[in-house]
């Protein structure tokens, strides 16, 4: 009985030494990128001057991040080339007089990670997109366009950084 007592009082520990010796740690960027380059992104959607906003949300995005510096295309380790494609506001949800209360915004964009040198693509995805609403009582359209500017940029540097 004492030899069952002092094996019960000798598991947690032998638990605690074999969880301690398992160790996780995030390398960061395990192909080789250290900088990136974010040339002012394409737009084909009809919403004029979306590509500023984006890219300045996305740039601020990774400078807050600090995993990758940001750098410019000729001495960058990889270049993101983002294409705006659609931008769509649409009525989100209504009042009981049947006016809008609140609008979606949705952008649908194609995202390009690839390696300076070579063609080697670290990264792609074709309609990335991302939504936000705002409410035309209490805020203008450019407001809903920045909260969708900030979910895409962190959804963008989220998706690129644990993709490695």
């Amino acid at each position: 009985m004492y030899k069952e007592l002092q094996l019960y009082r000798f598991f947690p520990f032998l638990l605690f030494v074999l969880v301690s010796c398992c160790t996780y740690s995030f390398s960061g960027v395990s192909t080789g990128i250290k900088s990136i380059s974010i040339p002012v992104f394409e737009n084909e959607s009809l919403k004029y001057d979306l590509e500023d906003t984006f890219t300045k949300a996305v740039t601020d995005a990774f400078i807050e991040d600090n995993r990758l510096k940001i750098a410019n295309e000729k001495s960058a380790d990889a270049i993101l080339l983002v294409t705006i494609k659609v931008f769509d506001r649409t009525p989100y949800s209504y009042d009981e007089s049947e006016n809008v209360k609140e609008y979606k915004i949705k952008i649908s964009a194609d995202v390009l990670l690839k390696k300076r040198e070579g063609e080697e693509e670290l990264f792609k995805a074709n309609n990335f997109s991302e939504w936000a609403t705002y409410y035309p009582l209490t805020e203008v359209e450019e407001d809903g366009i920045d909260k969708v500017a900030k979910k895409f940029s962190e959804k963008i540097l989220r998706n690129i950084l644990e993709s490695w």
